[in-house]
């Protein structure tokens, strides 16, 4: 038996299984992500925030913290959203 895309369940079991390992793995990257900007902040507000704002300081803030929120997004995509009211 297939479904309408012509998956066997055992290519859509697969499929889920290689589904929840890449959440996983990007949890665990994004964990590590959010770990080193934890420690490293205090660095960062002494050479970074304590300086004046110029193209440098613009282009770390956005490469630092844009990897954070892509991150975030990537990992809340990941999980489904009920639209079902209970009660």
């Amino acid at each position: 038996m297939s479904d309408e895309l012509g998956l066997t369940p055992d290519e859509v079991i697969f499929l889920v299984s290689q589904n929840q390992i890449s959440v996983s793995i990007f949890t665990v990257a994004l964990t590590l992500v959010i770990y080193d900007t934890i420690l490293s902040f205090p660095n960062e507000v002494r050479c970074i925030w304590q300086r004046r704002f110029g193209t440098g300081t613009v282009l770390y803030l956005f490469i630092r913290y844009g990897t954070v929120f892509y991150m975030l997004l990537w990992l809340l995509q990941g999980f489904p959203i009920s639209t079902t009211v209970i009660g």
